[in-house]
């Protein structure tokens, strides 16, 4: 008797809407553009987050010896682990690299999942998150699918909050995604228009409190029997 076929919740709008065609060429666009950030982080250990399953697992352009992957399910993540966003089951202090791409937008405490991405940070680790910038017209595009994207400031001050030094904000991707092309030629970094790009990058490292140094003090004085300072 062949098994029963296991029952699956129906996507949401936006799982649904990531798992599109012509949302995955943008999505590999964007990762496309990020490579060289990822090339300049060397560990054993990270973590990719993926907003659907659809993309495939492996982190390309990474320069890790291991990378865990995860990708969105409902209100969590599933693949490598299961999980909550605010319950990551991964150690403290243990990953080289968080890579999390357009997770804030359908989480639903996207504040608590930073929280989690910097906890599980080594010292000097580096996260990189790729949001959905709410300013690019590209925005008509994921409009009324549940998504929430935030202004790249305030995912910087979350960031901040959480104890990591942002050290780089800019918009990468296309500015528009028509059916045979993916970027309508958006031209470089300093192009007018380039703020309007569909996606924000930022790269954020966690501080090294490193070692507080003694303060040196005076040499103590002794004295001998009978004898005083004075």
């Amino acid at each position: 008797m062949p098994p029963a076929p296991v029952r699956r919740q129906p996507d949401t709008p936006a799982a649904a809407w990531f798992g599109r065609e012509a949302t995955l060429r943008m999505l590999y666009e964007v990762q496309r553009q990020a490579i060289p950030e990822l090339t300049r982080v060397f560990g054993h250990t990270g973590l990719y987050l993926r907003p659907t399953p659809a993309l495939p697992p492996v982190l390309s352009g990474n320069m890790l010896a291991n990378v865990l992957s995860l990708h969105r399910e409902g209100p969590g993540f599933a693949g490598d682990l299961a999980c909550r966003d605010d319950q990551l089951p991964v150690a403290s202090g243990c990953v080289s690299l968080v890579y999390g791409l357009f997770v804030l937008e359908t989480s639903a405490s996207p504040a608590a999942l930073i929280d989690e991405l910097a906890r599980v940070l080594k010292p000097e680790g580096v996260a990189i998150l790729l949001t959905l910038n709410p300013w690019s017209p590209a925005r008509l595009r994921w409009g009324f699918r549940g998504l929430a994207p935030r202004d790249p400031a305030a995912v910087a001050t979350d960031l901040q909050a959480a104890g990591l030094d942002v050290l780089r904000r800019r918009a990468i991707g296309p500015l528009w995604s028509s059916a045979p092309a993916v970027d309508l030629t958006a031209r470089g970094r300093d192009h007018p228009w380039s703020g309007l790009r569909m996606a924000h990058l930022l790269v954020a490292r966690r501080r090294d409190p490193g070692l507080t140094p003694l303060r040196a003090g005076s040499p103590a004085l002794k004295f001998r029997p009978g004898m005083s300072a004075g």
